[in-house]
């Protein structure tokens, strides 16, 4: 145990949060997220909730998606957008957050329309990024918009091996 408490000594611990039972709950996810990262093991971790829960997340089921892991640092995003094109979508990213949505476009037609069952209608997609997560590019084919997100670590992040003189 990396506190140095012992398995006898859990129950003389100041914090009563630290106990074996804490433990069990957390592995067997009966705890909610924010439970266990309000803990004080968990340092620093308040910004965090905070920072993610003033993100104006939106849920919507359309246009539907797949979330895609490439790699250990790609990410892929897909969006089914069948009938759209990529002046119909807009891509934005601000802060934390990749926001797809589809433009509103006003188009006439001197065909009369019998029948409207393809409904261009206004979507949002939203979509929270982690830290360091940066959207690389986007690509619309056969009615996919696959959008590329990567994680770009900044050089003092990166790992250094330091050389012994």
């Amino acid at each position: 145990m990396a506190s140095g408490l012992t398995t006898t000594s859990w129950e003389q611990h100041p914090n009563p949060k630290l106990t074996p039972a804490f433990a069990h709950k957390i592995v067997n996810n009966q705890m909610s997220l924010n439970e266990i990262l309000n803990n004080q093991f968990f340092l620093g971790f308040q910004d965090q909730i905070q920072r993610w829960s003033t993100l104006p997340i939106k849920q919507s089921s359309f246009p539907p998606y797949n979330l895609l892991k490439i790699d250990e640092t790609t990410y892929k995003v897909e969006l089914a957008l069948a009938g759209y094109s990529k002046d119909d979508v807009e891509i934005t990213v601000e802060k934390d957050l990749l926001k797809v949505k589809s433009v509103e476009k006003i188009e006439t037609t001197k065909e009369e329309v019998l029948h409207q069952g393809i409904a261009k209608r206004l979507w949002t997609q939203q979509f929270v990024l982690g830290e360091h997560m940066v959207v690389k590019g986007a690509d619309l084919k056969d009615g996919l918009l696959t959008i590329t997100v990567e994680r770009e670590l900044p050089e003092e992040l990166k790992p250094k091996t330091i050389k012994i003189k």
